[in-house]
């Protein structure tokens, strides 16, 4: 009989993962499959590190090519400055600025010079993320590597509120994907550039966090994240993609909530499943007894901002509150459908079925800071 607190031996990697998540470094060879896979049909990012070999030549820091050049790099972090470039550019495009400045998004700000400067800075952004992408591929023809070309993008929003929104999202991605790849620059000058826009993006996220309604800084450390979070994220921007990501994953930004649900960003099921919400219990080896929510069930393919209910409709769950109480944090973590009947049966099952994702032998997670207001 399998304990209620335990799972599985196969499942056991959980917690072993709990605490690695942004300090493993992926294989040379196994980052460039997956950014491949990102973009498949796309120039950009099937691209991505091609042309670099010469430059990979005794430009490796010593570690026997066990890492990303620092071209690799670089074109890592343009094809995330592609993205955003192309991103700003259609909003403004199909938006004129009487529109923007006259929305409801934009009188959130009461002093009238805010109110009614909200297109301009969104063009500041653009140009920013433009000169971002002449930088960087300045840069990397310097080095000798060939840059990568924009791919075709489409974004899911219909409203400047999800507008807002989606450009929170994006730029914290790319604040924390800069923060994840700049320690494995060997170059001084290159990493000094990638910092100095590290910082601009930063500014840009604080802009959309407050016009998201959010506090701008609430944790005094934010989490990078490695490259193998961020490419599942940008592959669902890229027209003619397969919708079935081939890995999984799961973003978990700090938030705001009044203890009835918390939101996950972005959640890659590569064969479909849920999304389970565990307390940090789960740090101390309660497996299952550390969840407090999961989501509907989904198909295969990547979902965006998935609502997690917390404390309900967890089959097996028994809980003596209805909402989250207080501040804390809490882990995302997707799982499958092993059973396939539609239902998630962690618990009922004793980790038998429906276990989490797993990755290098590790459950794929992702924490976050949970503010309740």
């Amino acid at each position: 009989m399998t304990d209620e607190n335990t799972i599985r031996e196969e499942s056991d990697g959980v917690l072993d993962f709990i605490g690695q998540v942004s300090d493993q470094l992926r294989s040379r060879r196994a980052f460039m499959g997956d950014a491949a896979k990102v973009g498949a049909s796309a120039t950009a990012l099937s691209a991505l590190g091609a042309g670099t070999a010469a430059a990979n030549d005794g430009g490796d820091s010593g570690n026997g090519g066990s890492s990303p050049s620092d071209v690799d790099i670089l074109n890592y972090a343009l094809t995330l400055e592609h993205l955003e470039a192309n991103y700003y550019d259609q909003f403004l495009a199909e938006h004129s600025e009487e529109e923007v400045e006259r929305s409801a998004v934009a009188q959130y700000f009461a002093r009238p010079t805010l109110q009614y400067s909200t297109y301009q800075q969104i063009q500041d952004v653009r140009d920013h993320e433009q000169a971002h992408v002449e930088a960087l591929s300045q840069t990397i023809e310097d080095l000798g590597g060939t840059p990568v070309e924009p791919a075709e993008y489409e974004f899911p929003y219909s409203s400047m509120e999800e507008f807002v929104a989606l450009s929170d999202r994006i730029e914290a991605v790319g604040v924390s994907a800069y923060a994840g790849a700049a320690p494995m620059i060997d170059n001084e000058e290159v990493l000094k550039a990638a910092l100095s826009i590290h910082s601009v993006e930063a500014e840009h996220q604080t802009y959309f966090q407050l016009l998201n309604l959010q506090r701008p800084a609430p944790e005094a450390f934010n989490e990078a994240r490695s490259m193998e979070q961020v490419l599942p994220i940008a592959k669902q921007f890229i027209v003619g993609e397969n919708d079935v990501p081939e890995m999984a994953s799961a973003t978990f930004e700090n938030q705001t909530t009044d203890g009835s649900n918390v939101t996950v960003a972005s959640a890659a099921l590569p064969d479909g499943g849920f999304v389970a919400m565990h307390d940090s219990s789960l740090l101390d080896g309660n497996v299952a007894g550390s969840v407090i929510g999961v989501s509907e069930k989904f198909d295969a393919g990547t979902q965006m901002d998935v609502n997690v209910p917390l404390y309900s409709g967890v089959p097996g769950g028994d809980y003596d509150q209805s909402r989250l109480e207080e501040d804390q944090t809490l882990i995302a973590m997707p799982h499958k459908d092993t059973n396939g009947n539609g239902t998630y049966d962690f618990l009922t099952s004793g980790g038998e079925q429906d276990g989490a994702y797993t990755q290098d032998g590790s459950a794929v997670v992702d924490d976050a800071e949970i503010t309740v207001e």
